[in-house]
């Protein structure tokens, strides 16, 4: 069974990623939010930095990237393999109207045409390996199976599916029933993402979908980043360990926040962010979060974390 950390913009980039490596255990394989270009045709700043090789002295990444065109897909690819990366990820999951909008992320998705017409130019060009990660579809689940057999011709090195279409953003279920008729659709090897928030949750999921070992976790990374750990042991955190190990997980980002820049508002607003989801797993987080939100500083902030090893 192998484990993979989803690409959350602002939130799994390599301050996330390193200090997980420092405080936990459990994920196998780590992608990167995806890199995009500005108006003007560069590559935006945060992303671009973020795959730099000394940001990432533990482990292997893969990057991912977000394009609807040629010409900027490959602006894109030829960056990664500059740095020497051997692999990329494409966003087709991203569901927000703002970018589905504009055929990207998961605006390809009801255009299979389109996407063939994508793969066939592209693929001549590639100095990567191309896996790809998902929605279903952008009004229904089942625009899938249109997908499928298009992407059958192409030697993809994985599918990471969210087993939502995008329209759902994350609202409702996730569908499983779906994803069992894809097993049974693709020659690639498929990845499970959706809503793997608990052990419990976890273990149910694998019972439906035996086949499946590989399993992406996404938002629940930021609210419970013990999660790997417990679904590879199978055991729960007692809750002294959760709470020691999670406020020593703040402060490792906060660290490496604040070496990437010493600004300590950059530093603050980022671990704001990052407790609005931590609380969301303790008995008293509401309390705490709304006490978060208020802090004029990094040390009120820290103070105020404090109170759940109490």
């Amino acid at each position: 069974m192998e484990l993979l950390l989803a690409p959350l913009q602002t939130y799994t980039d390599h301050h996330y990623r390193n200090a997980f490596h420092q405080i936990y255990t459990g994920i196998d394989q780590y992608y990167a939010p995806y890199l995009r270009l500005n108006n003007d045709g560069s590559i935006k700043e945060g992303p671009k930095v973020d795959i730099l090789p000394k940001n990432n002295p533990y482990f292997n990444i893969t990057p991912q990237l977000m394009s609807c065109g040629i010409d900027e897909f490959f602006i894109l690819h030829d960056y990664i393999v500059s740095l020497g990366y051997d692999e990329v990820n494409w966003n087709m999951g991203c569901p927000y109207p703002m970018v589905t909008n504009r055929n990207l992320g998961a605006g390809i998705l009801n255009k299979p045409d389109e996407l063939q017409r994508l793969l066939e130019a592209i693929y001549p060009r590639l100095k990567l390996k191309l896996g790809i990660k998902m929605r279903m579809g952008m009004e229904e689940t089942s625009e899938i199976l249109d997908l499928l057999p298009i992407l059958n011709q192409f030697p993809l090195t994985e599918i990471i599916i969210h087993a939502r279409n995008a329209k759902q953003l994350y609202n409702g279920g996730c569908d499983v029933e779906m994803f069992k008729q894809c097993i049974n659709e693709t020659d690639h090897r498929l990845a499970y993402n959706g809503d793997i928030n608990t052990l419990e949750g976890f273990e149910e999921l694998r019972d439906q979908l035996p086949t499946i070992n590989r399993w992406m976790i996404g938002r629940a990374a930021v609210s419970n980043p013990a999660l790997f750990e417990e679904i590879k042991s199978g055991q729960l955190l007692d809750s002294c360990t959760y709470r020691n190990r999670l406020l020593a997980f703040s402060k490792a980002i906060e660290s490496s926040c604040l070496a990437s820049n010493p600004d300590q508002g950059f530093a603050l607003s980022r671990m704001k962010s990052y407790w609005e989801g931590f609380c969301e797993e303790l008995s008293e987080g509401k309390q705490i979060y709304r006490k978060i939100k208020k802090a004029k500083s990094l040390n009120e902030l820290n103070d105020l974390t404090e109170l759940i090893s109490d």
